[in-house]
């Protein structure tokens, strides 16, 4: 049988022009990504990610246009007869951005995620775990200029 999920992410931005990144372990695998995760059963995929960005950060955004999505297949690194499917949009905050950031994206031991804020002239050097954050980032980067 054929599974899949279907995923979202945020590329919010802050005053300075830096991109909110997320350094994190999920069931003991590091991961480097964008704020953001799975759209639940019955729920719209704009509304998961205002939801994500709620549960995350403790922040509401307003979601804006689709940068990305895979148009190629990728098999879950937690489930290899699972196909993953991921959009990514612009944010924005609605509200001020009071939560907690890191000055590195760097990976917690344990099961956790840890937010980064990251100059946008750094973005593509960062460690994204998989292709799709980095096809991304290239997405998000070029229609940027």
């Amino acid at each position: 049988m054929s599974k899949r999920t279907v995923r979202v992410y945020g590329f919010l931005e802050d005053a300075q022009g830096r991109v909110l990144v997320s350094a994190e372990r999920f069931r003991g695998k590091p991961l480097v990504k964008y704020p953001g995760g799975g759209v639940e059963w019955g729920e719209g995929i704009r509304e998961a990610l205002v939801r994500e960005f709620q549960e995350e950060l403790q922040l509401d955004v307003t979601v804006g246009d689709l940068v990305f999505f895979n148009e190629f297949p990728v098999v879950s690194a937690f489930d290899i007869e699972v196909q993953v499917f991921s959009f990514f949009y612009r944010v924005a905050a609605v509200g001020p951005m009071e939560f907690t950031t890191f000055p590195e994206v760097e990976v917690p031991h344990e099961d956790g995620e840890r937010a980064v804020w990251v100059p946008r002239a750094e973005l593509a050097a960062q460690p994204f775990t998989y292709m799709i954050e980095q096809e991304a980032t290239k997405a998000f980067l070029a229609a940027s200029h």
